[in-house]
């Protein structure tokens, strides 16, 4: 069977939201699957940035399609209960306010397996849009198998002040008043005029 015409998604891919998809580092054949999905941009959260000199396929393939890279920095996680969290709240709070934007859309998240980095960026993300702490947590034991007690605490702590862009997309606090997102118990939000 050949897989030159076949549409294949990267490991752990998955659709977060409509036009949010999330999953592991997207290798060549993936690269069919990936236009099928009209992405404007694919948020890197990998400890090296996608250059001409890092991956050069990768690089050609997303300028030949029109896809914005930006690269989220994250150190290389470590294996088992006791491993570090890779990446701080700065940079969660860099890959949502890009995910908010609506003219971004479609985007691709994703880190080196689609495990532990990108499941903690979705994870803050379920907790912006209210999502109880369990459920949260069961969804990042879906991708990354095991959930830490530094991932836990990273979640369970993540307080930051979010920029929301005018043009927002459509499915941030669906059919949630002004006053009850004014009000989140952890997160504060600002919105800023039209670029």
């Amino acid at each position: 069977m050949s897989t030159q015409n076949s549409l294949i998604p990267p490991l752990r891919y998955c659709t977060i939201q409509p036009n949010l998809y999330r999953g592991a580092y997207p290798r060549e054949l993936n690269y069919k699957f990936l236009e099928s999905l009209q992405l404007k941009m694919i948020i890197s959260m990998t400890p090296d940035a996608i250059t001409e000199e890092t991956d050069a396929k990768f690089y050609h393939w997303a300028r030949k399609n029109n896809i914005r890279l930006v690269h989220i920095p994250s150190a290389k996680s470590g294996k088992g209960k006791k491993r570090g969290v890779p990446l701080g709240y700065t940079s969660i709070v860099g890959a949502i306010e890009l995910i908010l934007d609506s003219d971004n859309s479609p985007i691709y998240l994703h880190c080196l397996n689609g495990g532990q980095v990108t499941s903690l960026a979705v994870a803050c993300l379920r907790k912006l849009s209210f999502w109880s702490t369990v459920s949260i947590f069961n969804e990042f034991i879906s991708y990354a198998s095991d959930i830490s007690v530094a991932d836990r605490s990273f979640v369970e702590s993540f307080v930051a002040e979010i920029h929301v862009p005018k043009r927002k997309v459509a499915w941030i606090w669906l059919g949630m008043s002004r006053g009850v997102v004014g009000n989140h118990p952890t997160l504060r939000f600002y919105e800023s005029e039209v670029k």
